[in-house]
């Protein structure tokens, strides 16, 4: 105890003021005056967020440890069903995750997941096969028409690839789309080209799944035009109310707004003063006079941690004799052919054991006492009347040992069957 206030006392004097970690926007107030992110999903997340038909929406993040069963419930306390969102250039889950996410939609709730690349084990449960995308053209810009009448418009949606040079133009890149021959009846064609499909509905047990191939269409970029954010619109338009949770991703589409990759900040730490440990290990003869003192101490407790003083032996507590004692009287009146006195016992033994438990005098002359005792204790009527009278019968003559017998036979009767 000694050596442990001694070092909390050399080492309280050094310490930050304030080095908690703290996450991106909160660690630099100059991250939120940066312009958005192109390639994030900051403005999509708050248009979401905002939506009519979004009761709740909170972030859920899987880690090689915590996996989405964890964090995805399959019912909500307000009711509503609850809708799962993850964008990302790869949607390469493990299989207990994609299990417990078929089981959450089937049970009536809803996924919403874009990506370029999907998990052949989960695409292989989810429509049968393993690959299901593919590039068809390579350019700056898609032309993306609604085939449902609610969401046609006059002239198809221009969407942009997220990236931009450093000229501010934007990037040539390969556009993702379903393979034609993967796509059956009972899927729904969402969205596309005139010659191939981007989006699908997938129904799955009582609910559905929305599977896209270019998440690039919901980065910041596309959603702060108008045709991005009409595409946004009416695709989360085909769910109904529901409480969202959103896939948290820190890679390419995160939804934190001046970075990409949001990492923890600390601030440096400032010292008010230096600590007299901190002296003592800058002086080598003082650091080696403390290192003794250590070592000296260590010893002194394995040496002297051995008990001096010789054991002293425990005290016997005294034992409970009570019983043996009733068990010497019993016999000796046994003997003694004293069965009368022996009755005397058992009578008081049983008129205390009925006014402890069930709070009936016996010494009364009350003539429904054998019934209230049938009540309580559960004992037939006609067996307590005979022991009543057999202790009845014992002061009016000499009780033989037969007799003490039946007796004792009774009562033994009654303790071990009474309620």
């Amino acid at each position: 105890m000694i050596l442990i206030v001694l070092l909390y006392f050399f080492t309280s004097g050094s310490g930050a003021e304030d080095d908690d970690n703290v996450i991106g926007n909160k660690a630099d107030s100059t991250v939120v005056k940066k312009p958005i992110n192109p390639a994030g999903t900051y403005l999509l997340y708050n248009l979401v967020k905002k939506y009519s038909k979004t009761k709740s929406i909170r972030t859920i993040q899987t880690t090689s440890e915590q996996y989405l069963h964890s964090v995805l419930p399959f019912k909500h306390d307000n009711g509503y069903p609850n809708l799962y969102v993850s964008l990302a250039e790869s949607y390469k889950i493990k299989k207990i995750d994609y299990e417990h996410l078929l089981d959450f939609v089937s049970a009536g709730n809803y996924a919403m997941i874009s990506a370029e690349e999907y998990s052949n084990g989960f695409m292989n449960k989810l429509i049968e096969e393993k690959f299901v995308t593919t590039s068809y053209f390579f350019d700056t810009v898609t032309h993306v028409h609604f085939n449902h009448p609610d969401f046609k418009s006059q002239k198809d949606l221009t969407l942009f690839a997220e990236e931009l040079n450093y000229h501010g133009k934007h990037k040539y890149r390969d556009f993702g789309f379903f393979r034609d021959d993967i796509i059956t009846e009972e899927m729904i064609k969402i969205s596309g080209t005139d010659n191939h499909i981007n989006c699908l509905m997938v129904p799955y047990g009582d609910g559905f799944f929305i599977v896209h191939t270019q998440p690039y269409n919901f980065s910041n970029l596309n959603v702060v035009s108008v045709d991005g954010k009409t595409n946004a619109e009416n695709i989360f338009s085909h769910f109904p109310y529901v409480n969202v949770y959103w896939h948290q991703n820190f890679g390419k589409y995160s939804e934190y707004r001046g970075v990409p990759r949001p990492k923890a900040k600390k601030k440096p730490q400032q010292f008010s003063r230096s600590s007299p440990l901190e002296f003592i290990v800058s002086n080598p003869m003082l650091f080696m006079a403390f290192i003794l003192i250590i070592i000296g101490l260590v010893l002194y407790v394995v040496v002297f941690s051995k008990r001096q003083q010789r054991t002293i032996p425990p005290v016997e507590s005294n034992d409970n004799s009570s019983l043996e004692f009733l068990d010497i009287v019993s016999k000796l009146y046994y003997q003694q052919k004293q069965h009368n006195k022996l009755v005397n016992h058992m009578l008081n033994i049983f008129v205390s054991f009925v006014r402890e438990r069930y709070y009936i005098n016996l010494t009364t002359k009350q003539p429904d006492l054998p019934k209230r005792l049938s009540e309580k204790s559960g004992i037939e009527e006609g067996k307590i009347k005979e022991i009543i009278e057999r202790f009845r019968s014992a002061k009016a003559k000499k009780f033989s040992e037969q007799e003490l017998i039946d007796l004792y036979v009774q009562l033994e009767y009654f303790y071990q069957h009474c309620n």
